[in-house]
C-alpha cells in the first residue's frame, strides 16, 4: 500500500470531497506532487504518494488505517469531533467564500460597465477624429482651389497690364 499513487481525483473520491477542496488542502499543507517536474505535458494529472494521502487523512480527520480496537473507538470520537469542527469551519469558509464571490461579481460587473463606457467613448472619439480629418481635408482642398484661382487672377492681371503697356509702346 506504501507504493500507491493518488491523483487529485482519486483523493477527492477517497475522502468524499470535491477536487477544489482537496486542491486547497494540498496547497495549505504544502504537499508536493511526486511528478510535478517530470510531467511531459502540463495537462497530465499531478500524482501524490501515500505520505501525502496520510497527511491529508490526518488533516481531514479521516480514519482509514489499521488500529488496535481499543484506540479505534477513541480515535473515532476524536475523528467525529474533528470532522464536526472541519464541517463547521468549512461551512464558515463557504459562507465567507460566498460573500467574497458576491463582492467579486459586483466588482466584475462594475469593471464590465467601465469597459463598456470606455468602448463607447473610444468609438465616439474615433468618429469625431474621422470627422475632423474629413473637415481638414475639405478645408485644405478649398484652400488649394482658392490659391489656384488667386494665382489665375494674378496672372490675368499681369497679362492685362502687359497688354496695356505693350499697346502704349506700340502706339508711340
Amino acid at each position: 500500500m506504501e507504493d500507491k499513487v493518488y491523483t487529485l481525483l482519486d483523493l477527492a473520491e477517497e475522502f468524499g470531497k470535491d477536487k477544489q477542496f482537496i486542491r486547497r488542502r494540498i496547497s495549505r499543507l504544502k504537499l508536493r506532487a511526486i511528478n510535478k517536474d517530470s510531467r511531459e505535458h502540463i495537462n497530465e494529472p499531478l500524482e501524490y504518494d501515500h505520505q501525502a494521502f496520510l497527511k491529508l487523512s490526518e488533516e481531514l480527520g479521516v480514519s482509514k488505517f489499521k488500529k488496535d480496537k481499543a484506540n479505534e473507538a477513541r480515535d473515532d470520537t476524536r475523528s467525529d469531533t474533528h470532522e464536526t469542527r472541519n464541517d463547521t469551519r468549512k461551512l464558515s469558509d463557504d459562507i465567507n467564500k460566498d460573500k467574497v464571490i458576491e463582492v467579486l461579481e459586483r466588482e466584475l460587473e462594475h469593471s464590465k460597465d467601465k469597459l463598456r463606457k470606455s468602448e463607447e467613448e473610444k468609438e465616439t472619439l474615433m468618429r469625431l477624429l474621422d470627422q475632423q480629418q474629413r473637415l481638414s481635408l475639405q478645408a485644405n482642398q478649398k484652400i488649394e482651389i482658392l490659391e489656384s484661382k488667386d494665382q489665375e487672377i494674378k496672372e490675368e492681371i499681369k497679362d492685362g497690364e502687359k497688354k496695356k503697356w505693350w499697346q502704349i509702346f506700340k502706339k508711340v
